[in-house]
């Protein structure tokens, strides 16, 4: 209205043309799955033209029947937009200059030279003068205040009470709710023992405000902590110190592992098999069963710490001290010990000095963070806490994978031709920044593949990296790398009919059958499915898969600098891209017009396939890229120190 001078009576209108354009729009609504609203609304294809050809308050000559001699029958008038209902579907909605409206579908736009002609130009006035004069003048920019468009309420207060708890401005607060040691649950030296204390707090200085600053070294790191240990007592630890026991306390993989103390009790179910039963006749002949279900022993860690423990799970990682618990309780002639105890007790010398200080992993915490099994665990996890960084990653997740599910009505029944699955969400923290992720995960092993073939994705041969780096080094070629954004779920569902009832983790939709339309994380085509879809779109932009390595994409180029013809290769491994052209960057654009890049990871290859990617001059000058394990190297190197492993190199390798 403000850039076409449209007078304010006519805000209504201006509405509903704004409202029917939104209708007719693709908007970015998973729901939409890439139709018009008024497409998914009506079930009929929406016909878009009437709303492209003119624009809201354009000039328009329009076919008046009851102009006269000598006037002429197209007469000046300004577009309302669309008449839906009225008469054909080019049927529009004229301002004529009385002030009155006429539905007709003969009008037309004015030509340049009309718009350029003087005597048309006062035509144009004289219609804005008379007009504005009936409907009143045109909108202002001070006619939209921000107080209108956006408007304060006061806060309102209960007659009882201290009032509101304002939250302070930015520059006035200093919290901690989402710092990343906060309640994680270390292993921290306390006398001559190690105890598991919870970090509590940040410390505050006199003035109340917190103590140290963070930084991305934790060495660096001058924020102190308050830590809780199980009988109470309190201590305060710097954060470096945190970061140090964090991380000695966990395995490569993240998971905390502990130090058996003693085994201290046992308990049994319903399932545990009772003497008498513990055979079975098998060719002719009595077999003894060998079976740990049905049995639990508690077990009392090196950081004061009791935990209920299967036996399958202790006898495997301590089987020495779970023999000699059962002889002492006397419990080693029942089924569950008998096959394996006199086995262990005869051998014991030899397993302690093979297995020396073998540990148990705890697979409830990882870096200190303790790993929720379901979303109401984390969802209680975020309340003990007092924040939402589970919420937040599960939100997160969810909302990439809202695509990939196509929800049904509460009285539609499942498609008979689809399978049934279930999903469950897997948590984890990252190791660099301690952040929660959530990933769901779909149970394709409730399937079956309709063939071998479609469980198998390809992938890129070493062999075929390394011709292609040579080749860019030769050319002298950019070399650029992408990695596809939730790769997965862009490509759609076809090798297989899945559906599934949606968990918690959909929150309003929990409950709903949902039908999945797009290949999900976990199922068996999934990898074939993406990869077909990939591969499909790949060759609709000009590229043609190499008959030696079909996931080695070519196309001939000539470079504009000095007309060199030469071929453009990229290189796909699962959602990772190696491109090799002389405008990289430019042919990474063409691909994420359909497959999101993640905008962090375009640009010179770092790490690529595990291998540090870097570039080498030889000693003729000619410019070549290298792969490396060095970093690899380092990691297990680490790793070895860590663990007090002898490093082994083989003789060829000497």
């Amino acid at each position: 209205m403000l850039r076409t001078g449209t007078p304010k009576r006519l805000w209504d209108d201006c509405l509903e043309h704004r409202a029917y354009i939104r209708s007719h729009t693709a908007l970015n609504i998973y729901n939409l799955d890439g139709e018009v609203p008024e497409t998914v609304m009506t079930g009929q294809t929406a016909n878009i033209g009437p709303w492209c050809d003119f624009q809201w308050y354009q000039w328009v000559k329009y076919y008046d029947k009851i102009a006269k001699f000598p006037d002429d029958k197209m007469s000046l008038g300004r577009y309302l937009g669309p008449s839906p209902g009225i008469g054909s579907l080019l049927t529009g909605k004229i301002l004529k200059h009385n002030r009155n409206y006429h539905h007709t579908s003969t009008f037309r736009a004015l030509t340049s030279e009309e718009m350029a002609d003087d005597a048309k130009k006062r035509l144009r006035n004289d219609f804005n003068t008379n007009v504005n004069d009936k409907l009143g003048d045109k909108a202002k920019p001070e006619d939209f205040s921000e107080d209108d468009l956006t408007p304060t309420y006061d806060c309102y207060e209960d007659d009882s009470g201290e009032g509101l708890d304002l939250m302070p401005d930015r520059d006035e607060q200093q919290h901690d709710y989402y710092d990343r040691y906060l309640n994680a649950e270390v292993l921290l030296a306390r006398g001559d023992k190690m105890v598991t204390g919870k970090v509590t707090g940040r410390k505050r200085e006199a003035d109340g405000s917190l103590r140290g600053s963070g930084h991305a070294v934790p060495m660096l790191d001058t924020r102190t902590y308050t830590v809780e240990f199980p009988d109470g007592a309190e201590a305060t630890y710097a954060a470096n110190v945190l970061a140090e026991g964090m991380y000695l306390q966990c395995d490569e993989n993240g998971n905390q592992f502990l130090l058996l103390d003693s085994i201290i009790d046992h308990k049994t179910d319903k399932t545990a098999i009772q003497p008498g039963n513990d055979r079975f006749r098998y060719h002719g002949r009595l077999v003894q069963k060998r079976t740990t279900k049905g049995w639990q022993l508690c077990v009392q860690w090196k950081d004061g710490t009791t935990t209920w423990e299967r036996l399958s799970d202790l006898k495997e990682s301590f089987p020495s001290e779970v023999a000699e618990y059962s002889v002492a309780t006397g419990i080693d002639h029942l089924p569950a010990f008998k096959w394996w105890v006199p086995y262990i007790l005869k051998k014991r010398n030899a397993i302690i000095a093979k297995v020396k200080s073998r540990y148990h992993t705890k697979q409830t915490h990882k870096f200190g963070i303790r790993i929720p099994k379901t979303v109401q665990e984390a969802r209680e996890l975020d309340r003990i806490n007092g924040n939402n960084l589970w919420e937040q990653a599960l939100g997160k997740e969810m909302s990439n994978l809202r695509v990939a599910f196509k929800m049904l009505n509460e009285e539609d029944k499942a498609p008979v031709e689809h399978t049934k699955i279930k999903c469950h969400i897997v948590f984890d923290v990252k190791m660099e920044t301690l952040r929660r992720k959530c990933r769901l995960v779909a149970g394709g092993h409730m399937t079956e593949a309709p063939c071998p073939s479609v469980t198998y994705l390809s992938i890129v041969s070493r062999e075929s990296v390394q011709i292609a780096l040579s080749l860019a080094a030769l050319n002298a070629l950019e070399v650029k790398a992408a990695d596809i954004q939730n790769a997965y779920l862009t490509a759609p569902l076809v090798s297989e009919k899945i559906w599934t009832v949606c968990g918690p983790e959909f929150g309003k939709d929990k409950g709903r059958k949902a039908i999945v339309v797009r290949a999900l994380y976990g199922l068996r085509a999934a990898g074939h499915d993406y990869r077909t879809f990939l591969s499909e779109y790949m060759q609709n932009l000009g590229w043609k898969p190499c008959l030696a390595d079909p996931d080695v994409y070519y196309m001939p180029m000539t470079r504009p600098d000095d007309g060199f013809e030469y071929y453009a290769y990229a290189l796909l491994y699962v959602d990772d891209i190696l491109m090799i052209h002389h405008d990289a960057m430019e042919a990474l654009k063409k691909i994420d017009k359909a497959f999101t890049l993640k905008p962090d990871s375009v640009g010179d290859p770092d790490i690529y396939l595990g291998a540090k990617f870097r570039t080498t001059t030889l000693k003729n000058g000619v410019v070549a890229y290298s792969l490396s394990p060095s970093k690899y190297v380092q990691e297990n190197v680490y790793s070895a120190i860590k663990n007090h492993t002898q490093i082994r190199v083989p003789k060829q390798h000497l």
